[in-house]
């Protein structure tokens, strides 16, 4: 009889960014490379053969890697190539999920005639990633999808690893508690504190026992992942519930004047992209962390719904206003548009101006569609271009994810 266990499979793009950026440049090939501005966001595996991880600050990464070439990194090419990766999982794959730009997870459930050999079908998606777009990627399969994740990342780079039906616990026995999903730096510290290092020590702690440690929620998580329960579901991609954009200011600033071009400049590529996708933001949110690492946010509910930005920046600056009180630099600048709904507009009978503006903001678009997003500034972009390179998508500003 055919075995109807669930099958959940992780693919991981091999060191994404970096991969990328050897892709694009031939000569980076083989070359230690780091992608980043502040902080390591990707390294190739020749760097991180020197000992540099991800989130380590670029200092320290060329302290143990002086022969690395630093990239800023390019958000759409790394944006074209995950939308390609996901389009090959999709033509094998009956449920896809990108839970990143580098990594995605693959319901196979139910395909046992279809696919009987589930780890050649595996095998041959692999080697066609890397066949037609050049990237290596490692691949995990299991019965949950934080098993798997935990098999894909176990033997990179192009790992291959198949955990069998009923042997979750024991795959996961002999690993670190940080493999785990849910399991952060704190909570991996504090278990350690405690001897617990292991995911089979992990697992001979009682339920009760950590449910007192971490609570209710989190202490249930920890004693099911241990186990390699993962009650989530594999789920196609969403319609996107808000759209932000957001930046670091490499060694902080304190110009309120810098501040709100930036400001300008963010509000102006989240309407764009609310315009894009039809869509209308009733709340906006600013978040402001200040070169000390204190994080602080404020929102404001528009009324009505609006994809202008010339309302987003007049709120965002009233939001800047009151929020910015310390006599402390800001070093990361977040707008986010939440509370989406379809855009629903009608002319105004008695509001020339508006109308107006939404007649003003569908050309701009037409021209930065045809022409490039550099066609047409704002008055506070002309003070952005004289800080930031210029590419023909925008201004390159910095990211602590590279997302944007």
């Amino acid at each position: 009889m055919a075995d109807r266990s669930p099958r959940i499979a992780h693919v991981d793009v091999d060191a994404f960014f970096a991969s990328v950026e050897q892709l694009l440049n031939p000569r980076l090939r083989g070359r230690p490379v780091l992608v980043g501005r502040g902080v390591v966001a990707s390294a190739s595996y020749e760097a991180k053969r020197c000992g540099v991880r991800t989130a380590m600050r670029l200092r320290e990464a060329l302290r143990l890697c002086p022969q690395a070439v630093v990239v800023p990194g390019q958000y759409e090419h790394y944006a074209d190539y995950s939308a390609r990766v996901q389009r090959i999982l999709e033509t094998v794959a009956p449920v896809v999920e990108p839970a990143a730009c580098d990594d995605f997870y693959l319901d196979f459930t139910g395909t046992e005639r279809l696919y009987p050999d589930w780890a050649q079908v595996l095998r041959r998606l692999q080697h066609r990633i890397e066949d037609e777009l050049g990237l290596t990627v490692s691949v995990g399969g299991a019965t949950t999808k934080g098993v798997a994740a935990v098999a894909s990342r176990l033997r990179r780079p192009r790992g291959f690893c198949l955990v069998p039906p009923g042997r979750e616990a024991a795959f996961l026995e002999p690993l670190p508690v940080a493999c785990l999903h849910g399991i952060g730096p704190a909570h991996a510290a504090a278990l350690a504190e405690r001897g617990v290092r292991t995911v089979g020590q992990l697992q001979q702690i009682p339920l009760a026992a950590l449910e007192a440690l971490f609570g209710r929620v989190v202490g249930r998580q920890l004693w099911e992942r241990a186990r390699g329960l993962d009650p989530r579901p594999v789920r196609p991609p969403q319609r996107a519930q808000s759209v932000s954009r957001e930046t670091t200011i490499e060694g902080g600033t304190a110009d309120r004047v810098f501040l709100t071009a930036l400001l300008e400049y963010l509000a102006e590529r989240v309407a764009a992209t609310l315009r894009r996708q039809g869509q209308q933001a009733r709340v906006l949110v600013l978040r402001l962390q200040y070169t000390d690492r204190l994080a602080v946010a404020r929102r404001v509910r528009l009324v009505p719904a609006s994809n202008d930005e010339k309302l987003l920046l007049q709120r965002a600056g009233e939001l800047l206003q009151g929020l910015y009180t310390r006599r402390v630099a800001i070093g990361k600048v977040g707008l986010s548009a939440e509370g989406l709904q379809p855009e629903l507009r009608q002319n105004e009978l008695f509001d020339a101006a508006a109308n107006r503006r939404w007649y003003l903001n569908r050309g701009v678009d037409a021209v930065r569609q045809r022409f490039g997003w550099n066609a047409v500034f704002y008055g506070g972009g002309l003070l952005l271009r004289r800080v930031y390179a210029q590419k023909p998508t925008g201004l390159v500003l910095s990211t602590p994810c590279l997302s944007r």
